[in-house]
C-alpha cells in the first residue's frame, strides 16, 4: 500500500503595513494613528512607520520599525519645491536594507495633509490609502474668497481626485464631493477608535484641584475660531446653571479665552485648567461635557465623554457629532447658530440627564476600527 504524502503547513506571513506621518507628536491624529499601531502590533501585523519630522514622539511597541524622514528646507528653491525634496527622501527611505526587509506592504497608509502632499509625489501615490482626520472645508477653505478659494479648490480637488481616501466620518466624503467635486477611486468612511478599557482606567486616578462636588466641563484645544468659546460661555450663561465650569485645555487663544470670561462677569464661576495630561477623571466626575465647535475632525471628546458614562451637549456641526450621537442621543446635538437651544440643551440634560446606550461605543472599540483599517488590505 503506498503512503500518501502530507504536506506540512506553512504558516501564513503577518500583515505589513506602512504608516506615513507628518508627526506623532501632541494632537488628535497622532493618538488615533499610535493607538491604531499598538492595536495591530498586538494583533500581530508588521507595522512600519515613517515620520516626516523629528518632533517628539511617544512610545511605541519595540516591534515597530520608525525611521524619522525629515526634511527642512534651507533656500527659496527648496522651500517651493519642498514636497518633491521630501518625497525623494521618502523614496531613499524606502529603498533602504530595513525598509525592504519589511516588504512588500500589504497596505500603504498616509496620514495628516503633509504627508499626503509627499506620498503623491512618489512612486507610492496611486497605491496609498490618504486619511483625513478633518473637516475638509473649514481646514482648507477657511475664510478664503475669491480667487484664492478657488486656487485653494482647484489644488486639493488635483490632489485627492481619483485617490483612495479614508475619512473619519461619512459626512466628510459628502463635503470633499460637494464642496471640491472629488471623487476617490476608493472611498472609505472609518471611525476613529477608543482604547476604552484604557481610558476607564485613566478616569479612575484621583485628582487634587477639584474643589466642587458636581460641574460641567470643556475638554479640548483653546482655539477661538474652531471651539468658538464666546458661544460657550454664553449658552452657559444663560442656561442659568449653579454648576460651576471647568475649561481643560491649552492653546493659541488662552489669553483670549481669559478676557471672554472675564468681560462676561463669568471669573467665579468658570476655571480654566490649564492642560491635563489625563483629563478623564474630570470628565468623569462632570455632570455633563459640553461641545460649542463651528467644525470638528470628529470630535474624539464625545464618544470618550460617553465610553465614561456621561453625558454631552453639542452643536451639530460637521464632522462626526450627529454620527457618534446617532437618533438615540439626538436631542443632545443644537443647531450651530442657536445659542438659546444649546443653553435649554444645558438646563434640561442636568434636570434629566438622559439614558446612554451601553452599546453606543461598540463602534468606536479599538480593536474593531484597527480591523476596519486590516480590512482595507481586501477592498
Amino acid at each position: 500500500m503506498s503512503q500518501s504524502n502530507t504536506s506540512s503547513h506553512v504558516p501564513e506571513s503577518p500583515l505589513s503595513i506602512l504608516f506615513i506621518m507628518d508627526h506623532l507628536d501632541t494632537g488628535g491624529a497622532p493618538i488615533v494613528v499610535r493607538n491604531l499601531i499598538k492595536e495591530m502590533s498586538a494583533q500581530g501585523v508588521r507595522v512600519t512607520l515613517l515620520l516626516l519630522s523629528s518632533r517628539p514622539r511617544h512610545e511605541l511597541p519595540d516591534d515597530v520599525l520608525t525611521i524619522d524622514v525629515p526634511f527642512a528646507p534651507t533656500s527659496l528653491y527648496q522651500r517651493l519645491r519642498r514636497y518633491h525634496l521630501h518625497a525623494k527622501k521618502i523614496e531613499a527611505t524606502l529603498e533602504s536594507a530595513p525598509v525592504r526587509e519589511r516588504g512588500p506592504f500589504d497596505l500603504v497608509m498616509a496620514h495628516l495633509h503633509h504627508a499626503h502632499q509627499v506620498v503623491s509625489r512618489t512612486s507610492l501615490a496611486q497605491t496609498s490609502w490618504y486619511c483625513l482626520h478633518s473637516d475638509p472645508v473649514s481646514a482648507f477653505l477657511g475664510n478664503k474668497r475669491g480667487l484664492a478659494r478657488r486656487i485653494k479648490k482647484y489644488k486639493v480637488k488635483r490632489l485627492y481626485h481619483g485617490r483612495k481616501l479614508v475619512t473619519v466620518s461619512k459626512e466628510m466624503l459628502n463635503r470633499l464631493s460637494a464642496h471640491f467635486g472629488i471623487h476617490p477611486e476608493k472611498g472609505v468612511s472609518i471611525l476613529n477608535p477608543l482604547d476604552i478599557e484604557h481610558i476607564r482606567q485613566l478616569a479612575h486616578q484621583s485628582v487634587s484641584d477639584i474643589a466642587d462636588d458636581e460641574f460641567l466641563v470643556f475638554v479640548g484645544r483653546l482655539d477661538l475660531r474652531a471651539k468658538r468659546f464666546d458661544r460657550l460661555l454664553e449658552a452657559y450663561r444663560q442656561s442659568g446653571t449653579e454648576l460651576p465650569l471647568l475649561i481643560i485645555g491649552g492653546g493659541s487663544s488662552s489669553e483670549q479665552v481669559a478676557r471672554l470670561i472675564r468681560d462676561m462677569g463669568l471669573e467665579d464661576r468658570v476655571r480654566m485648567l490649564g492642560h491635563r495630561d489625563n483629563p478623564y477623571p474630570y470628565m468623569a466626575r462632570s455632570r455633563a461635557l459640553l461641545l460649542s465647535s463651528d467644525y470638528e475632525g470628529f470630535a474624539l471628546v464625545l464618544a470618550e465623554a460617553l465610553s465614561l458614562g456621561v453625558p454631552v451637549i453639542s452643536t451639530n456641526c460637521p464632522c462626526g457629532p450627529a454620527e457618534i450621537l446617532g437618533n438615540s442621543l439626538k436631542d443632545c446635538l443644537v443647531p450651530v447658530d442657536d445659542t438659546a437651544a444649546f443653553a435649554r440643551a444645558i438646563s434640561r440634560v442636568i434636570a434629566a440627564p438622559p439614558a446612554i446606550p451601553h452599546d453606543i461605543c461598540d463602534n468606536f472599540q479599538l480593536a474593531t476600527v484597527a480591523r476596519r483599517y486590516t480590512s482595507l488590505t481586501q477592498a
